[in-house]
């Protein structure tokens, strides 16, 4: 099975990118199914095909422990994690060629968790793995925040292990001048560091350029193309960005 991760900072837009990626996919004839990864989830804008609340009720465990809202999404994901030979199980029968997996809006249950690290290696066991992550323009508002998100997903990367593409969320409610000031901070490093030594509260000027090198101009990260999941633009780009990981560029239904 091909899976393709859809993971960033809570309310970049994960679900909706799901849903968008989903509906495409079956349009143009892939065989692919969902997998709602967050059990703590109130609502979601599409109907998953697997749904961790089915095998984990997050309400009655912050009721039973007496958890606040992250300690619950901490103890849900763990029993996520015990729980897993009984998802993959029902990953299996559906039998499909490809599955889109909506990451929990906190991120770092996931991630940065032992039990993260069994759900995730359960995943990859003979599948082939893609990522994306989603840059929130709403939170770029400065050099030095776009590069903040940034460096948030690169350590996500390399706490997962696996190939991952940058994409740049949300491109219908930003004005073009916006979209193209990130584009021109992830394309030319004059501009990003010309805006860095602008930005009065900056730490220190030499620290944010040597960030900057490590994180925006890794080879590997590539372009931030802009994707919209309310008009659909660059799905296409999105998706072909996933068959690269895949090994699949050049596999069409």
């Amino acid at each position: 099975m091909n899976i393709g991760y859809v993971l960033g900072p809570a309310g970049s837009g994960k679900s909706y990118m799901t849903m968008a990626l989903h509906q495409w996919m079956n349009q143009v004839g892939f065989d692919v199914i969902t997998l709602n990864l967050d059990p703590g989830v109130v609502r979601l804008p599409y109907a998953p095909d697997i749904d961790v609340r089915r095998f984990v009720d997050y309400e009655a465990i912050v009721d039973k422990y007496e958890l606040g809202p992250n300690g619950g999404l901490i103890v849900a994901m763990d029993q996520v994690a015990v729980a897993m030979d009984e998802i993959m199980e029902e990953i299996r029968t559906y039998g499909a060629e490809y599955m889109l997996v909506d990451f929990p809006g906190q991120i770092e249950t996931v991630a940065f968790r032992s039990s993260g690290a069994v759900i995730i290696n359960e995943l990859k066991r003979g599948n082939r793995m893609g990522g994306l992550f989603l840059i929130d323009p709403t939170l770029c508002i400065t050099a030095s925040s776009f590069i903040s998100v940034l460096l948030f997903g690169v350590s996500i990367t390399y706490r997962l292990n696996t190939g991952m593409n940058y994409i740049v969320s949300k491109s219908d409610i930003l004005p073009d001048d916006r979209l193209q000031r990130i584009h021109e901070w992830s394309e030319n490093p004059d501009f990003l560091y010309q805006d860095l030594l602008d930005e009065k509260a900056i730490l220190n000027a030499e620290l944010s350029r040597r960030i900057a090198d490590m994180v925006i101009f890794r080879e590997e990260l590539g372009k931030f193309p802009a994707v919209s999941a309310e008009t659909n633009e660059n799905i296409d780009v999105a998706l072909g960005s996933l068959q690269r990981n895949w090994g699949t560029e050049d596999i069409f239904p």
